[in-house]
């Protein structure tokens, strides 16, 4: 949370109150009292705004902090006298002395404008590390030169400030502490939080210390290398690994818990993987699955489990939804509205990875096959997995995706990612079939392209319908 972040139209601006003890010594331009100190950080990019405004932040912290120390140092020279006999005298006397502090404050900041205008014609490698920080990150964002002047005014003081702020502590900043802060605030759902907390534990185990504010972007760095040696992707450790670490270095940057934030525009360098073939199913691979789904399946296997090999694979063929979208499904998920028989993907059921709720028309086919048998409406008892397996951080519904990912290897399939071929496959049979972009996206739940394209109520299930419905049918 930024507290001192405010917005007039879609400007932000810095903006803080004087506390009231200290109302009267600070004055305006004009002479009057000042109440609060507003500054314009010319931007409309919130990210940008909470970057900015720092050394606003650290700069007032300071004019508080003199005043504070000229009206206690004048009441201790008045003998305690401030507000009795005499208290006029002492008052005034303070408000001299800080009238004098805040004079040489200004002409420290015009003395320091000059200096920051030198300095930014330096390229980071010859500034200090300090300032050099602090100008990575604002130039990252694409600001002005106009902009940077004006962000960095009190740059050195403020960085002074905040090493007075680390040293003065003599605390170590936890890392995991940070990320439990970021999750408690609910801003991702209890399973992903479990799972990037792992991701957590082990930048832990490789930094072999627990302290925020010891890391550097070295440190980030060669974590990252460290992963992609082990074999792990490029990509595999840009999006399973570092949002976990993004986010709680955001969350110590953010609160003023660290100067600069070493996560922030942390990239990953690794080989480009080599690309063999298209992740969707090819025709033939889609039509041994859905023969083999048709094929009487060992006795061995729970209901449940047969049942997600007779019907889960027909399902995502003519959804494109994601395999575990599907292995929740409930009972009561298999509904209609109107004349349309409709599956609810829901996060009640399980995880949508949008965290929205979405309708899907069901195709005729699957209708013709008997699917609306197993709708049952209120029955929220899981179709496809037994309920109450798995665990927290590998619920029931995800096991059972990962059964079927097994099991379709046993049919001679060999895609790099045989569930999730199912939804690249869609994508491509759509565009055959000649279905809207947008049509598509919302079918598998993709981000619309635009603010209107979110917008649609029973007409758009229409649509929807008339659409899956040009889908031809797997002729096996």
């Amino acid at each position: 949370m930024c507290s001192y972040l405010d917005q007039v139209g879609s400007t932000y601006y810095f903006r803080r109150a004087v506390p009231q003890d200290l109302i009267g010594f600070f004055k305006t331009q004009t002479g009057k009292a000042r109440t609060d100190w507003k500054f314009s950080l010319r931007t409309k990019d919130r990210e940008t705004a909470k970057r900015l405004l720092r050394p606003h932040e650290v700069e007032t912290d300071a004019l508080i902090d003199d005043a504070r120390r000229t009206l206690a140092s004048a009441r201790d020279d008045a003998g305690e006298r401030i507000g009795g006999e005499g208290g006029g005298d002492e008052r005034s006397e303070a408000l001299a002395a800080l009238e004098a502090a805040q004079r040489a404050r200004r002409e420290a900041r015009r003395e320091g404008r000059i200096e920051v205008h030198k300095r930014l014609q330096l390229s980071t490698a010859e500034m200090d590390p300090q300032d050099a920080a602090w100008i990575d990150v604002l130039r990252e964002k694409g600001i002005s030169l106009e902009m940077l002047r004006e962000a960095t005014v009190g740059l050195r003081a403020g960085n002074k400030a905040l090493e007075a702020q680390r040293q003065g502590s003599g605390k170590a900043l936890s890392i995991f502490g940070l990320f439990d802060r970021y999750a408690a605030s609910g801003s991702a759902n209890p399973n992903t939080a479990r799972r990037w907390r792992n991701r957590v534990e082990q930048l832990v185990e490789h930094l072999g210390h627990d302290d925020a504010r010891r890391v550097t972007r070295a440190d980030l760095n060669g974590w990252t290398a460290a992963l992609v040696a082990k074999g792990l992707e490029g990509k595999t450790v840009r999006d399973g690994y570092l949002p976990a670490i993004r986010v709680a270095f955001a969350v110590a940057y953010e609160d003023g818990d660290i100067p600069t934030n070493p996560a922030s525009g942390l990239k990953v360098r690794a080989p480009k993987p080599t690309k063999l073939r298209e992740r969707e199913l090819t025709d033939d691979e889609a039509a041994t699955i859905l023969r083999g789904s048709l094929q009487p399946q060992p006795k061995r296997l729970s209901p449940e489990h047969a049942l997600a090999r007779r019907w889960v694979p027909w399902l995502c063929a003519y959804t494109g939804a994601r395999v575990s979208e599907i292995t929740q499904l409930r009972a009561t998920d298999i509904t209609k509205a109107g004349d349309i028989w409709l599956v609810h993907i829901t996060p009640e059921a399980g995880g949508v990875k949008t965290g929205e709720a979405r309708l899907v028309p069901i195709h005729s086919h699957l209708l013709d096959q008997g699917i609306a048998q197993f709708a049952k409406t209120g029955d929220e008892a899981p179709l496809f997995y037994r309920e109450g397996a798995g665990s927290d951080l590998n619920p029931g519904y995800k096991l059972r995706a990962s059964d079927l990912a097994k099991w379709v290897r046993t049919l001679g399939v060999d895609a790099p990612a045989p569930n999730h071929g199912w939804r690249h496959r869609f994508k491509t049979q759509a565009r055959i079939a000649e279905i809207p972009e947008y049509l598509a996206d919302k079918i598998q739940g993709h981000a619309p392209a635009t603010e209107g394209r979110k917008y649609g109520g029973s007409n758009l299930l229409v649509l929807m319908r008339n659409a899956i419905e040009k889908l031809p049918r797997f002729d096996l």
